[in-house]
């Protein structure tokens, strides 16, 4: 009986070409590009118009789409987020007609202030979906070492710390809205934010033991863990900066188109 040899040919020794994907790309970028992009865009998100922010929604909603599967957030991210948004949504429609605004004003204004509001939340998402706590933590205390100095890694840190719980506690609070659906079907509704957030802080706290271990075991309380080193330096640099150029320029141009944002969104 022969033994099988392993395929030599050219073929086999270089593969196809590798296809693009958008969360792969975002993923490579230099994470210092990308959490600067993110502070740049989340102001003048802000400032936009209907349109351009309905522009701006749709297209961070599918890059999203793309970063988010491939990460620890899951689809339920994006539920818990929409439902947030449109509670805010629907209250600040609420308070401005009780306050004498017409219906159909406050009813505009309530679907841009939710629109921008998921614009932001779609970018938070992003960022944090597509660079990993280690890296968003590097790039900070790049951007701080010059304010800081050698306290920069205490932010970093902390920042690292604070994106690596997010995906853990998105996580938990799924698992705890199924386990109350199922064991609870009767619990009246008064009843299940008290027990939903009791039930988190107790599974998010419970891990913090082991997050403080895992901290001290991998050496990440010295600086020496936070000296930036990053692999593709500034990669990433020119669709960033071409994004907040243009969104720079939508805002900028938008008192001309005859809109002008509502006092207090």
């Amino acid at each position: 009986m022969t033994s099988r040899q392993p395929d030599t040919s050219p073929a086999a020794a270089c593969p196809g070409p590798v296809r693009f994907s958008p969360g792969r790309a975002l993923a490579d970028m230099d994470p210092r590009v990308k959490l600067a992009a993110a502070l740049l865009l989340g102001p003048i998100i802000w400032r936009l118009g209907p349109g351009a922010t309905a522009v701006s929604t749709l297209t961070l909603a599918l890059l999203a789409y793309f970063s988010i599967p491939g990460s620890g957030f899951g689809p339920a991210a994006l539920r818990g987020n929409a439902v947030f948004v449109l509670i805010w949504a629907a209250a600040k429609a609420l308070f401005d007609i009780w306050g004498g605004v017409a219906p159909a004003t406050a009813l505009t204004e309530s679907a841009v202030f939710g629109a921008r509001l998921l614009a932001l939340i779609f970018l938070g998402l992003i960022l944090a979906a597509s660079t990993s706590p280690r890296q968003m933590g590097a790039a900070l205390s790049y951007a701080l070492t010059p304010v800081l100095g050698r306290r920069a890694w205490k932010a970093a840190l902390a920042l690292a710390l604070l994106v690596h719980n997010l995906p853990l506690a998105w996580t938990a609070g799924a698992a705890i809205r199924r386990t109350m659906r199922l064991r609870c079907p009767d619990l009246p509704f008064s009843r299940k934010p008290g027990l939903f957030a009791t039930a988190l802080l107790r599974a998010v706290s419970l891990t913090a033991y082991d997050r403080t271990m895992a901290v001290a075991a991998r050496n990440l309380d010295r600086p020496e863990a936070w000296r930036p080193v990053f692999v593709h330096p500034w990669r990433g640099a020119l669709p960033c900066a071409l994004a907040v150029a243009v969104a720079a320029a939508l805002a900028w141009f938008e008192p001309t188109w005859g809109y002008a944002p509502a006092v207090g969104m």
